[in-house]
Order: C-alpha cells, then sequence, then structure tokens
C-alpha cells in the first residue's frame, strides 16, 4: 500500500514538473518573439534617427544660404 501512495506522489508532481515545463517553454517563446521585436523597433528607431539628423542638417544649410542671400539682397538694396 505504501508503494501504491508512493508512486501516486510522484506521478503528481512528475505532472506538476511537467506542467511546469510546458509554462516555460511558452513564455520562452514569447520572450524571444518580444526581444525579436524589441530588437527591430530599435533598428528602425535608429534609422530614423539618423534620417531626423540628415533632415535637421540639410535644413540648416538650406537656412545658411537664405541668410546669405538675404545679407546679398539688403546690401544690393543699399548700394
Amino acid at each position: 500500500m505504501d508503494n501504491i501512495k508512493i508512486f501516486d506522489t510522484l506521478e503528481r508532481k512528475i505532472e506538476k514538473m511537467l506542467a511546469r515545463v510546458t509554462a516555460l517553454e511558452s513564455e520562452n517563446a514569447r520572450l524571444k518573439s518580444d526581444l525579436a521585436a524589441a530588437r527591430k523597433a530599435e533598428k528602425e528607431g535608429s534609422e530614423s534617427k539618423g534620417a531626423v539628423e540628415r533632415l535637421e542638417k540639410d535644413q540648416q544649410t538650406v537656412r545658411e544660404r537664405l541668410e546669405k542671400l538675404i545679407a546679398s539682397l539688403e546690401a544690393a538694396e543699399k548700394s
């Protein structure tokens, strides 16, 4: 009779462990997916940051050229 209780206890513990392993495998798959999504978002964010920096540089160049043209026009008016 004691052997039956021992085997029942072992069987329940093994079933709990298997359920836990299954849950951990599911969580691991979800975390891998989340990590992949985070890496993709980081890469896209980095690319966007580079694009914004290029646009700001272009905007500054245009602003400087316009300031020079305005200064030239003002100088021409005074002459």
